[in-house]
């Protein structure tokens, strides 16, 4: 027994290691290139010990290593980490279009959390978000979410896998109408700045409208953006409570909502 004890704790190792594995692929921050690979390396590997003896001591954990469970380890933690992601994606979707409709979508540059050309107000939006993340102590519960993940998917376990597909699907959907609503003031003002400047043009045809217009919509945007940015960044204040409440959404579907 003492021989095969090391054996049974590298491979419940290597399948904690693979939900958090799944985790790291998406979650803000811990997915973020600005982290060094190293870094990463180095903290999944010290989580993995902390965590693999309450996934061991769980109710209904059997080790077993096969692409089936480390598939379904990897699903569960990309999962738990969809929805936190879900939130900073709602806040770049949000600045693309803030940046279209105030003119200011051809200000790209490179995002280093990604490594991909997005607009600057996206990246504007992009980091304000992150920051609360981390001022709000989300990483953290992130990995309590995945800690506690085992409770209701023990390791070795079979869960609904299409359930939690469905669930991701859904949880994805949201992120359209949450990025409509963090840009509906902008959006808003800038539609009423339009019918102004089209009963200007019609009431005094001489004045060169587009002349006026850009630099009118783009202060009124920003002015506007300004004003929101504390209702955002209470909004998510709240940051712990949406990603549990996300994370156990996806995590109780896998169980059949039991």
């Amino acid at each position: 027994m003492m021989v095969d004890a090391p054996m049974v704790w590298g491979a419940a190792a290597l399948l904690v290691l693979f939900r958090l594995g799944g985790l790291f692929l998406i979650a803000p921050f811990f997915a973020s290139r600005l982290l060094p690979m190293q870094v990463r390396g180095a903290l999944a590997l010290l989580l993995t010990v902390v965590i693999t003896p309450i996934a061991m001591t769980t109710p209904g954990a059997a080790v077993r290593v096969d692409l089936t469970s480390l598939a379904t380890e990897l699903l569960v933690g990309f999962g738990i980490g969809f929805g936190a992601a879900m939130l900073v994606g709602a806040a770049d979707m949000a600045g693309d279009i803030l940046g279209t409709q105030i003119g200011l979508s051809g200000a790209s540059v490179l995002d280093p959390l990604t490594g991909q050309g997005s607009s600057a107000m996206a990246q504007l939006l992009g980091f304000t978000v992150v920051t609360l993340l981390l001022v709000t102590g989300g990483h953290y519960v992130m990995i309590e979410s995945l800690a506690g993940s085992y409770a209701w998917v023990p390791l070795g376990s079979a869960p609904d896998l299409y359930a939690g597909t469905a669930s991701l699907v859904g949880l994805g959907s949201k992120l359209f109408a949450t990025g409509l609503q963090f840009a509906a003031p902008v959006i808003g003002t800038v539609a009423v700045g339009y019918v102004a400047l089209g009963v200007l043009a019609r009431t005094a045809p001489q004045l060169n409208v587009l002349a006026v217009s850009f630099p009118l919509q783009i202060a009124l945007g920003l002015l506007v953006l300004g004003a929101a940015l504390p209702l955002l960044a209470t909004h998510f204040a709240s940051w712990p409570v949406h990603i549990d409440e996300m994370g156990g959404v996806f995590v109780r579907s896998l169980t059949g909502g039991r």
